[in-house]
């Protein structure tokens, strides 16, 4: 029954696609055709002399018009012969005839229409197996609306939520995850970070807390001291972020990963401008509302420069993005968001604070 229902609607699916064609109007012959194109051409020709009488043209534009139509005008004259348009009625009945030709056979092959959907139920029960991650996170997230202290549950969760950047669950997860198990330096501090990634970027107070809590228990663990310093770097704390960095990039081994990290920070805080005294600060104060955006712009316009000759300062592209942003500067600010994704392709938390900046601004 099944494949009667099939073959009728392929049927239909023929017939309304066929229908214009054999339907048509007979197609019209070389010599039809050529006599079409020629009087399309001449009155081209006219148009244009009037157009030239009215003045609306100039004459080296008409000229250059004139040899243009011109020279179609004889190609369309002494154009060898042409295959009838009928051709393509042919050739489109032929398509239409082929193509459930071929399909027909690979269906047969390697189909089944009796094969039946998988049920929600089973995808659930199938997700580890079947490596479907999407499934997974639902299949664990439905246990542990149950069961809100299954401590694996949120284990297994919290890592899911960081790989797929959903980093608000993420914060949840390593909440839960903190207030079940037992104190950990590592709990903390993924807890802490995943806070900071939330954020754009920005320890926050509480995070920053946390982060001073890990090193009580660990003075040595890298994340920590990393964000410990940033921290102290947004707060404005320059000397006691800088002794912070250069005492973390001794301690850390030739090859360790966030070697780089700790030397774009230390450059980047180098490299910033003294502070204004307070007389450029009263100048700035009374300048016109068009010259202090002028002097932001400048200064904006500094930070790429900068960026250009120190390109793996993360927070600096991440302030341009912001400042172009709110400048109403999108073209600009999109190809630092591209460059900034580009410069930081192997650098997957980077890539991160890039991106969720990218969606707080409207430029993804």
């Amino acid at each position: 029954m099944i494949w009667i229902v099939f073959a009728a609607m392929t049927a239909a699916v023929l017939g309304a696609l066929l229908w214009p064609v054999v339907k048509s109007k007979p197609a019209a012959t070389q010599a039809e055709r050529a006599a079409y194109d020629q009087a399309v051409f001449r009155d081209q020709l006219a148009e244009l002399d009037r157009d030239v009488e009215r003045g609306t043209i100039g004459q080296a534009e008409a000229d250059a018009a004139r040899n243009e139509i011109s020279r179609r005008l004889i190609a369309a004259t002494e154009e060898p012969g042409r295959k009838p348009v009928a051709s393509f009625a042919w050739a489109a009945i032929a398509a239409v005839l082929i193509v459930p030709a071929v399909a027909l056979p690979l269906y047969l092959r390697s189909g089944n229409p009796q094969l039946p959907d998988v049920p929600h139920a089973q995808r659930m029960a199938d997700a580890e197996k079947n490596g479907d991650m999407e499934a997974l996170i639902a299949k664990v997230e439905q246990h542990l609306e149950a069961n809100p202290d299954d401590l694996q549950g949120w284990q297994i969760l919290a890592p899911a939520y960081r790989r797929a950047q959903r980093w608000d669950d993420a914060v949840e997860a390593y909440r839960n995850i903190v207030r079940l198990a037992p104190p950990d330096a590592t709990n903390i501090a993924d807890f802490a970070e995943a806070q900071v990634m939330a954020n754009q970027g920005m320890v926050s107070a509480p995070a920053h807390d946390l982060f001073r809590q890990v090193l009580t228990i660990d003075p040595t663990l890298p994340k920590a001291r990393f964000y410990n310093a940033l921290a102290l770097k947004q707060e404005g704390k320059t000397d006691e972020a800088r002794a912070a960095f250069t005492a973390f990039l001794k301690d850390s081994p030739a090859d360790a990963p966030w070697r780089p990290m700790l030397e774009a920070e230390m450059q980047d805080m180098s490299a910033k401008p003294p502070a204004l005294d307070q007389q450029t600060m009263a100048n700035a104060s009374n300048m016109s509302a068009s010259d202090q955006q002028a002097m932001i712009r400048s200064m904006v316009d500094g930070l790429e420069q900068k960026l250009a000759a120190n390109p793996d300062n993360l927070d600096g592209w991440l302030r341009l993005i912001r400042a172009r942003s709110v400048l109403g500067d999108t073209d600009k600010a999109k190809a630092a968001y591209k460059k900034a994704l580009a410069q930081f392709s192997s650098n997957q938390d980077a890539l991160a604070q890039i991106s969720a900046l990218g969606k707080d601004m409207k430029i993804e």
